[in-house]
């Protein structure tokens, strides 16, 4: 079976390249499963960015439709402030007149 020194150093030799290719195997099933679970955190991440920017878009666009909204409601309570101060004036006016031709 071994004859010579020679014999014995291809076999170590070859037993080595065997756990070498072994070792090497492993290392690139390691470094797939890793690339694999940061890609799946990378997809999570892109989710939540993705969640996060729908929300803060449709509360801008609510947002908008309520400033929206608020301009009309505060231009309308404006008018009808302007109304009742109006109203309010033409009254003090009346009491006023109705005093003045008391006291004469």
């Amino acid at each position: 079976m071994l004859e010579t020194s020679k014999d014995l150093l291809n076999l170590v030799i070859a037993f080595c390249i065997l756990w070498f290719t072994i070792f090497l195997c492993w290392m690139i099933y390691y470094v797939a499963m890793i690339f694999k679970r940061i890609h799946e955190v990378m997809e999570k991440v892109t989710n939540a960015l993705e969640a996060v920017t729908d929300f803060f878009t449709k509360a801008k666009e609510k947002l908008e439709k309520t400033a929206t909204s608020l301009t009309v409601l505060l231009e309308l309570g404006k008018k009808i402030y302007e109304s009742i101060a109006e109203k309010k004036a033409k009254r003090n006016a009346k009491r006023n007149k109705m005093e003045d031709k008391k006291i004469e």
